[in-house]
């Protein structure tokens, strides 16, 4: 059940964004009742943040086996993550959370997670693989800004088209990682 309203809020997100997705639209989607989604949830808010540290782990986390080995790599793999559509939900849970103090508050668990994926200052397993140099870092920073820029466009073009620069962008980020050290 918990599951299921998860997943609907995403849909939702993804498909009306967040101005549309209310606890009754959640519902419907999910074939529940306001009663079950009360029993999981005390709020939308807190099934906001359930989709979104779900999202994370979900479709940000990779397993050991998935792990780039190389800066080049690690663009290919977060770009094939910040394009698919359920990125667009966590966009979304963003930039309602900027308006709105109670979802801001419960989100602060689920955004501290995506910071220990996304930053290679927390993320121990990236400072290994790739070092931990200020060029690195700052490199690392302006890879992570740059896809989420992209996917940002993404979302807010009609139908979530690709947009006609992202391959262009996208290879001279992968250009730049032979390079940076």
């Amino acid at each position: 059940m918990r599951a299921r309203l998860i997943g609907a809020t995403i849909e939702s997100l993804v498909e009306h964004g967040y101005a549309r997705t209310t606890a009754v639209e959640v519902c419907r989607r999910a074939g529940v009742t306001r009663g079950a989604f009360h029993h999981h949830f005390d709020s939308l808010a807190s099934l906001l943040a359930a989709a979104l540290s779900e999202t994370y782990d979900e479709h940000f986390v990779p397993r050991r086996e998935q792990r780039p080995k190389t800066i080049a790599d690690w663009i290919d793999a977060a770009w094939a993550h910040l394009q698919r559509p359920q990125f667009k939900a966590v966009i979304e849970i963003w930039l309602a959370a900027r308006n709105e103090p109670e979802l801001a508050a419960g989100l602060q668990p689920a955004i501290g997670k995506y910071k220990k994926i996304f930053s290679i200052e927390e993320n121990e397993i990236l400072r290994r693989q790739f070092g931990e140099s200020a060029r690195i870092r700052a490199f690392y920073r302006l890879c992570a800004e740059t896809m989420i820029g992209l996917a940002l466009g993404r979302a807010t073009t009609p139908g979530g088209a690709p947009l006609d620069h992202e391959a262009n962008v996208i290879d001279q980020l992968r250009e730049l990682a032979t390079v940076v050290k």
